[in-house]
C-alpha cells in the first residue's frame, strides 16, 4: 500500500477516535458536573464552585481577585471561570471549557494506552479510566480538573522518555518536555501548590537518573526548560496583579494563607471512611501495589519502577496527611493510565478484571447519586431565600452571607460587599492568620445588610462589630440559625 495512503488512514482513524474522546468528555461532564451542568437545576451544595464561579464572574466584569473579592486558592481558577462567565455570562460557559480540558486530558490518555494497544482498544481503555474519575469528580469546576491536560501530557512524554531508554538506549532527555514539566508546576504554583507532587516526583527521579549517566549538559538545559516553564505560566498573573496593586496580598494568599491552610489540613481515616480513601486515591495506591509486586518479582529495581513508585508514593503521602478530600485524587489520575499499561505489560488479567469491576461499581454508585441530586433543592439557599424575602428593602448591592453557603450569591445574582464573602469563620479557623484581615475588612467595609448563619457553640468573630453597629432584622431557624442584621 502507498506510503501516502497508509497516512490517511492513520489521520482518518485519529480523528475518529479524537470525535470519540470528544462525546465521551460531553456525557461525562454532562453527567457528573452538578455545579455547571444544564441538566441539573441548582448549583449543588459543594462550596468550592460556586467560589471560583463568583470570583471569575466579576472578574470578566471588571473586579479583581482577591482585592475585591478573596478565596485562598491561585489565579487559574478564577482566570479559568472568568473565561467562562465571558463566554457566555453563565456557567455555562464553565461548562463548555470544562469540556475542552476533559477533552484534551482524554486525548492524552488515547496516547498513552497507544503505545501498547490497537486504537479500538485504546478508546475502551480511556472510557475505563473515566470510571475512577466518576468517584472523585465531586461536583466538577475543581483545580486539579484545569491540570488534568498538562499532568496528563507530562505523564505521556515521561512514558514516551522512559520507553526510549529501555528499548532504544537513548538516556538524554528532550528539554521540550521538561518545559511541559515547568508550566505543570507553574500552574500549581498559580492554583495550589500539592497539585502537581506526582510530576515533581518524577521529575526528581529523571534529574537524578540524567546525574548518573554523566549527562551533564542535557541535565543543565532542561534545567533552563524547566524554569521557563514555570515562568512561562506564572509571569502573566504576576505582571497583572502587579499593575492593579494587589501582588502582594495574591502572594500571601497563594504561598503564605495556602501554606498554612495546608498544615492545619488533616482529618482521621476514620472519619473520611477507609472505601473512601481507597477509591479516591486508588490510582497511587494500584500503582504503589504493582511497583512494589514487580521489584520482588524480578528480584531488581528499574529507572522504570523509580519513577512510577516515587510518582505515587509522594501524593500518596499527602493524601494520608491532607483535608481527605476525593477530588484531591485527580491530581493523580494519569498514573490509572500507566497501572493499566503495567498491568498489560506483566499480563495480571485477573487483576485488571478486579481493578474494572470495582471501579464499576464505584462510578455506579455515583450515578445512582447523580439521579437523585438532578432534583433536589438545596435547602440552605432555600432558607436564605425565605429569611431575604421576609425583608422588604434589601439593598443588595450593599449585602454579604457570613458562614452561609456561597450558591445564594449565584442563585440571586448578587456581587459582595465584602472581599471575604463566603465561609469565614472556617477560612479563620484553618487559618488564624486570617482573622484579623477579614475582621478589619468587615469593620471598613461596613455592608448595610449582613445575614448570618451562626453556628451552635461556636463564636462568630465580627460578632463584636454586629453588637456594635447592627441590629436584628429578622430571624430564622431550620438547617441553621439564621440571623438577618441591618447597619443601624
Amino acid at each position: 500500500m502507498p506510503k501516502y495512503r497508509i497516512l490517511k488512514m492513520k489521520k482518518i482513524g485519529f480523528l475518529r477516535a479524537a470525535v470519540a474522546i470528544v462525546l465521551m468528555a460531553i456525557v461525562f461532564v454532562t453527567v457528573f458536573s452538578y455545579t455547571t451542568s444544564p441538566i441539573y437545576k441548582e448549583w449543588g451544595e459543594t462550596p468550592d464552585s460556586p467560589i471560583f464561579q463568583i470570583i471569575g464572574k466579576y472578574w470578566a466584569l471588571g473586579s479583581v481577585p482577591y482585592r475585591d473579592l478573596w478565596d485562598l486558592k491561585g489565579p487559574y481558577i478564577f482566570l479559568i471561570n472568568a473565561i467562562g462567565y465571558w463566554l457566555t455570562g453563565t456557567r455555562l460557559g464553565v461548562y463548555a471549557v470544562q469540556i475542552v480540558f476533559m477533552s484534551l486530558t482524554l486525548l492524552c490518555f488515547y496516547k498513552m494506552f497507544r503505545t501498547r494497544f490497537q486504537p479500538g482498544q485504546s478508546l475502551t481503555m480511556v472510557a475505563i479510566s473515566l470510571l475512577p474519575l466518576s468517584y472523585i469528580y465531586e461536583g466538577g469546576n475543581l483545580t486539579e480538573e484545569y491540570l488534568l491536560p498538562c499532568l496528563s501530557l507530562s505523564f505521556l512524554f515521561i512514558l514516551q522518555w522512559i520507553d526510549r531508554v529501555e528499548n532504544e538506549k537513548r538516556t538524554a532527555h528532550p528539554p521540550l518536555y521538561a518545559f511541559v514539566y515547568g508550566i505543570v508546576a507553574g500552574l500549581s504554583l498559580m492554583s495550589r501548590l500539592t497539585n502537581s507532587l506526582a510530576s515533581c516526583a518524577a521529575v526528581a527521579v529523571i534529574a537524578l537518573y540524567l546525574l548518573s549517566c554523566k549527562q551533564y549538559a542535557n541535565l543543565c538545559l532542561n534545567i533552563v526548560t524547566f524554569i521557563a516553564g514555570i515562568v512561562f505560566t506564572t509571569l502573566p498573573f504576576l505582571l497583572y496583579f502587579a499593575h492593579y496593586d494587589a501582588l502582594d496580598v495574591m502572594w500571601n494568599t497563594t504561598f503564605l494563607y495556602a501554606a498554612k491552610y495546608a498544615a492545619n489540613a488533616t482529618k482521621d481515616l476514620a472519619e473520611i471512611g477507609i472505601h473512601y480513601f481507597l477509591l479516591s486515591y486508588f490510582s497511587s495506591i494500584l500503582l504503589l501495589a504493582l511497583c512494589v509486586w514487580k521489584t520482588i518479582r524480578r528480584r531488581s529495581l528499574t529507572v522504570r519502577t523509580c519513577l512510577w513508585f516515587m510518582s505515587a508514593l509522594l501524593p500518596f503521602v499527602w493524601f494520608c496527611q491532607g483535608n481527605g478530600f476525593g477530588h484531591y485524587g485527580m491530581t493523580v489520575l494519569p498514573l490509572f493510565a500507566i497501572a493499566f499499561i503495567e498491568i498489560a505489560e506483566l499480563r495480571l488479567r485477573t487483576l485488571a478484571v478486579c481493578v474494572i469491576t470495582t471501579m464499576f461499581v464505584a462510578c455506579a454508585s455515583k450515578v445512582r447519586y447523580m439521579f437523585v441530586i438532578r432534583d433536589r433543592v438545596n435547602d440552605y439557599v432555600s432558607a436564605y431565600t425565605d429569611i431575604l424575602e421576609s425583608v422588604h428593602g434589601i439593598d443588595y448591592s450593599s449585602f454579604v452571607a457570613y458562614n452561609c453557603d456561597p450558591n445564594i450569591y449565584l442563585a440571586l445574582d448578587i456581587r459582595p460587599a465584602n472581599p471575604f464573602f463566603a465561609l469565614q469563620d472556617f477560612a479563620i479557623e484553618r487559618n488564624p492568620l486570617l482573622r484579623n484581615d477579614i475582621v478589619s475588612s468587615f469593620r471598613s467595609k461596613r455592608p448595610e445588610w449582613i445575614l448570618l448563619a451562626k453556628p451552635e457553640d461556636e463564636t462568630v468573630n465580627i460578632q463584636p462589630m454586629l453588637d456594635e453597629s447592627y441590629t436584628i432584622v429578622a430571624t430564622k431557624e431550620g438547617v441553621q440559625q439564621l440571623i438577618l442584621y441591618k447597619k443601624k
